[in-house]
């Protein structure tokens, strides 16, 4: 009996256009292609530029849990590595808000994790990134007063802090529905974004006090909350988990100068993984993404998981898993140094 196939370790077969394997229409009146549009279809770009929506075919959408991952690859980045991306979607998000008393974003993080500070939310807004405009100084503020920051301490504080959340969404809810029945014209409500840092490494702290199956169970228990939440407010809601811990197992091999100059002496160039340029974590030859109980087990409370690593340099963002939706195997390249 052979094994099951790991869907995060597999060579990809690569993609061909269906559209490619017809005969050309060579009729006067055949319409033009939009072969652009297919091919880029891809890029993963496209769906961090558009942001937050309520399409089912969209990355980042309402409706679902989406987790942010980063390999451990490297063993001294800051919180702004990984929080630098699901904070731009967040800010894109608020400048796009309709003025509004009702909160359009939540935010549950541990103290020490600055990338969500006010400060960074702040510069965010105001900067010119990734071809979107900068927000004057008041108008940031405004947006910003729509924010509400939960800070934690330990994963007791942030189960508590979810339910705080959960009350408020449901008065949320309510209030909408009393405005929809009242209202002659439709109005239209800005989606909400609940953003929860760090659950990974709380409940290393649940481990240590306790076992890991202990750990485990406290966080499975707390995801099926989160996926709960998604579902009641799948049409204005979207949840987004900040994974503080690195996927997977480091390497040190990782860190070191990858540059093969052809020079070498003493026999051929080492090869490492990530050492072809830019490609998909499907192509490298990182054994297991979820070495863990505690890996696997938050990977199964995210309905989308994006993985955020580096190759030669460059920041590399792609869907590793899409449990709801089409966007498996989706990446684009977020940063290059």
């Amino acid at each position: 009996m052979t094994s099951a196939p790991n869907v995060y370790s597999a060579e990809p077969a690569f993609p061909i256009l269906a559209d490619s394997l017809l005969q050309p229409d060579l009729s006067e009146n055949a319409a033009p292609s939009n072969e652009t549009t297919t091919k880029d279809d891809w890029n993963l770009k496209n769906d961090w530029k558009k942001g937050i929506r309520s399409s089912k075919k969209a990355v980042f959408r309402c409706g679902a849990v989406l987790g942010f991952s980063r390999l451990q690859m490297r063993s001294n980045e800051s919180n702004e590595y990984i929080g630098q991306i699901p904070r731009y979607i967040l800010t894109n998000q608020l400048r796009s808000i309709h003025p509004s008393s009702e909160p359009s974003a939540f935010i549950i993080h541990q103290r020490s994790f600055d990338a969500f500070a006010p400060r960074a939310l702040l510069n965010e807004l105001q900067s010119s990134t990734h071809d979107q405009p900068g927000l004057s100084r008041d108008d940031a503020i405004r947006r910003l007063d729509s924010v509400q920051l939960l800070p934690v301490h330990n994963f007791p504080n942030a189960v508590q802090a979810i339910g705080k959340v959960s009350e408020t969404l449901h008065e949320i809810q309510e209030n909408r529905e009393q405005r929809r029945s009242t209202e002659a014209s439709p109005f239209v409500h800005n989606p909400i974004v609940l953003i929860v840092v760090g659950l990974d490494t709380l409940t290393e702290g649940v481990i240590r006090a306790s076992n890991p199956a202990r750990g485990a169970a406290v966080l499975t228990a707390t995801l099926r909350t989160l996926t709960r939440l998604s579902r009641v407010h799948a049409s204005h809601l979207s949840i987004i988990l900040v994974n503080t811990n690195g996927l997977g197992i480091m390497n040190p091999e990782w860190n070191k100068n990858q540059s093969l100059t052809g020079n070498t002496t003493g026999g051929s160039a080492v090869r490492h993984p990530l050492d072809d340029g830019i490609h998909s974590v499907f192509h490298s030859d990182i054994p297991s993404l979820f070495p863990t109980l505690l890996m696997k087990t938050l990977d199964q409370g995210i309905d989308t998981h994006i993985l955020l690593s580096d190759v030669r340099g460059a920041q590399i963002v792609e869907v590793i898993k899409d449990r709801v939706g089409t966007s498996l195997g989706k990446w684009g390249v977020w940063n290059e140094q």
